[in-house]
């Protein structure tokens, strides 16, 4: 019995998701016969090509035919008449977008900003086109949003994985993708769903799946319905329509079991992490402890098509841990996913793992997926990198520790070793907001981390978010303070900026224990009983329409302060890792002075 593994859009197109090539060379390491197929690379070949947007174009036509029974309906027919009457426009867009793929695979010209920039924004007006077509479904080169999100529950679910005209992924399945890949062969499908964007088009596949191939059985895995875990019991429909089982936790141990069990046609009552139906009755298999890292196997990106991602060479991903090391942070779910259990490779390991990926690949190029690298870890793993000789190029992430653990010394081996890019978190800048988020450091703490990381030569990234409950205007001030001080018009050692407003996550220590944070209430919606992410009322700190005035404000402070941000704001974390390798941090930043405002 032959298994395959698929990865759904809609994610990053610049590099393959770690799940599938992780679980493909664990279950051959154990003689199974395996295969992966990226079906979010493959769509985004299909949306982003002249066939594809012509019959975009024709859809339009089509809905301008029909009667608008909404006012939002209305003014999206005055768009579609200015698209249909731009003839140039339309012609330049559906001549232009292959080439424009194709720039951002090219190696001269990938580097050439203001032909990369051409290029970038002529795939993104080809995604806007699609979205037109599929109002007021949205569609971009990271995200799929249908209004309403009916993701959130199970009605909405079911409506929109059979919703022809708002959801483009059942043409893409059934008109182009379905017949490249022979089904019959397979005896289980595993579907790896890691982002709520992915829930409609994964399970409209699975949908299909289901309907077409009766022999097959069909899993879910991945973090969304991981954190689904407790709602399935009165979910029945999924496992009717949808799949016929789901595993929660780290997939390695409980997919390699069920696939055992299914070619020995054995029950699935033993399968450990496994959720699956039995005469109308969801039933929740025991959990047992996830693998330990020396038993897991170097990923294998066989079968995936590298050269149809939006990159000259390829960029794989590499994960040294799983968990988080800290794991203390109030608003993060990381640890829930992964059991709370912390676990990492060998450094000696990690640097021949990449050695041999990079032979066996022809890159360079790596983004470290891990969830944080501890200072101990990544002192042992530069050193190691270093000692064998490989040549790497990566990004990771950091939590800001002491300086007694993040040292200048430390830094300078993390470049050497081939970190040219690190994310921080940094949420906060004020101390009272950092205790209570327990992030474990304080500002002064994040400023000579910083300036020890950038003095190493390295491009630091900050995550922040603005609204934390109890959070006032003037501690949200000392982030933006912060940030300006330290920004290119400043210390300098600030040279990128990600910003939120917060969320409120399924899961979180928050989420467990809302009144130690003043929540006064966690609204949940019955309309909405399968959401990630909750609203919520405040007893303390800013309301929520003044938290979205100071994101906007800050939106104009980073305008002002980051005069890089006209290249980086254009450039996908991959490409911008590509950049930094070839033109170096001080040149990007005088690159950015030449380069007109996006």
């Amino acid at each position: 019995m032959k298994t395959a593994l698929l990865f759904p859009p809609q994610w990053y197109p610049s590099q393959p998701y770690l799940a599938l090539p992780t679980l493909k060379a664990h279950l051959e390491s154990k003689g199974h016969e395996v295969d992966q197929f990226d079906l979010n690379i493959e769509s985004y070949e299909v949306f982003l090509s002249r066939d594809y947007l012509s019959t975009c174009v024709e859809l339009v036509r089509q809905r301008m035919t029909s009667p608008a029974y909404t006012t939002d309906e209305q003014e999206v027919k005055t768009i579609y008449r200015d698209i249909l009457a731009d003839t140039g426009f339309l012609n330049s867009v559906l001549n232009e977008v292959e080439d424009a793929k194709n720039v951002l695979r090219d190696e001269e010209r990938f580097f050439q900003f203001e032909t990369y920039k051409k290029a970038y924004t002529t795939l993104k007006i080809a995604m806007k086109l699609i979205s037109y077509a599929h109002y007021p479904s949205r569609l971009d080169l990271d995200s799929f949003f249908m209004m309403g999100n009916p993701e959130e529950n199970l009605s909405g679910i079911l409506s929109a994985t059979a919703d022809i005209i708002r959801n483009p992924f059942i043409r893409i399945y059934e008109d182009y993708l379905l017949s490249k890949v022979s089904w019959n062969d397979y005896g289980l499908v595993g579907l790896s769903i890691i982002h709520i964007g992915q829930v409609i088009p994964g399970l409209t596949m699975a949908r299909i799946l289901r309907k077409r191939f009766e022999h097959m059985h069909i899993v879910i895995g991945g973090s969304v319905f991981n954190r689904h875990a407790d709602l399935l019991d009165n979910k029945q429909a999924l496992f009717e329509e949808f799949f016929h089982s789901a595993i929660v936790s780290e997939g390695e141990k409980p997919l390699e079991e069920l696939v055992s069990h299914l070619k020995a046609g054995k029950s699935l009552k033993t399968v450990s992490n496994l959720i699956y139906m039995e005469k109308q009755k969801v039933i929740h298999n025991p959990k047992a402890e996830a693998l330990p890292y020396e038993h897991l196997v170097c990923p294998t990106f066989d079968q995936l098509p590298l050269d149809k991602y939006l990159m000259p060479y390829p960029v794989l991903p590499y994960m040294s841990s799983r968990g988080c090391y800290w794991g203390k942070c109030t608003f993060c779910t990381h640890s829930f996913i992964y059991d709370s259990y912390y676990r990492k490779e060998n450094e000696t390991r990690v640097a021949e793992e990449l050695g041999q990926l990079g032979k066996k690949y022809n890159t360079k190029y790596f983004t470290f997926s891990d969830e944080a690298i501890s200072p101990n870890a990544f002192n042992r793993m530069s050193k190691a990198i270093l000692k064998q000789g490989v040549e790497m190029r990566s990004l990771g992430m950091l939590k800001f520790e002491s300086g007694d653990k993040e040292t200048p010394e430390l830094f300078e081996d993390i470049y050497k070793a081939g970190f040219l890019m690190l994310f921080f978190g940094l949420e906060s800048a004020n101390d009272r907001i950092l205790k209570i988020i327990d992030k474990g450091c304080d500002q002064d703490t994040e400023r000579s981390v910083l300036r020890n990381s950038s003095n190493a030569g390295i491009w630091n990234h900050l995550y922040l978010f603005f609204g934390f409950p109890t959070e006032e205007r003037e501690e949200a001030e000392d982030t933006i303070q912060f940030t300006v001080e330290n920004s290119e018009v400043g210390t300098g050692t600030i040279h990128s900026v990600g910003q939120s407003i917060f969320a409120l996550e399924k899961d979180s220590a928050i989420y467990h224990n809302p009144g130690k944070f003043k929540i006064d209430r966690i609204i949940h919606n019955p309309d909405r009983d399968m959401a990630i992410v909750f609203d919520f009322d405040i007893e303390a700190g800013m309301p929520r329409d003044e938290v979205m005035e100071v994101y906007e404000h800050f939106n104009s402070v980073i305008e002002e302060t980051f005069p890089s941000r006209n290249i980086w704001n254009y450039l996908s974390r991959e490409h911008f890792l590509l950049y930094l390798d070839r033109f170096g941090k001080e040149e990007i930043l005088n690159m950015a002075k030449t380069t007109a405002t996006p």
